[in-house]
């Protein structure tokens, strides 16, 4: 039996499962909405987050979650800014510092003057001039603790 595309998009809306699930299912009953929503949901083939029943709804659903992560990725960079600005770029000489700048200062003086910045950062190191880079707290700056923590799974397998 053919299905309507009708009811193959209103089920893969209700259900929120793709288009060969919905066509496969209706078909097994003859295009019966309620049947084969019954059995999507007995087999637990619908997805787990429940979905508008209105496409209207859904849409506004999935550009509030689109917002949210917007919003999330801008305070995310906001706050790396934020710990660069309040990391010093220092070149000194014998505890004398002779430059002490914000490192996003000297992250952008450099990305500008790119050919000349790489022969002026390594032409200190000739004349007994030290390059550091501390946090606020006059700590050494370690770059891998700027980046977010990802948790990567452990295979405890590998360990034994």
């Amino acid at each position: 039996m053919s299905v309507s595309l009708e009811k193959i998009d209103m089920l893969m809306e209700r259900a929120n499962i793709s288009y060969k699930e919905a066509k496969e299912a209706l078909e097994k009953f003859d295009g019966d909405m309620v049947e084969a929503l019954i059995y999507l949901e007995s087999n637990q083939k619908t997805a787990k987050h429940t979905v508008s029943r209105h496409p209207r709804e859904h849409r506004e659903q999935r550009r509030q979650q689109r917002r949210t992560q917007n919003r999330d990725i801008f305070e995310d960079i906001k706050g790396f800014v934020q710990k660069l600005h309040k990391t010093s770029f220092i070149v000194s000489k014998k505890d004398r510092r002779l430059l002490d700048i914000p490192l996003t200062v000297a992250g952008i003086i450099i990305l500008v003057t790119l050919p000349a910045s790489l022969f002026l950062l390594i032409l200190p190191y000739f004349f007994g001039y030290q390059i550091r880079i501390l946090n606020a707290d006059g700590s050494k700056f370690k770059f891998d603790e700027m980046a977010p923590k990802q948790e990567t799974p452990v295979d405890e397998d590998r360990y034994e």
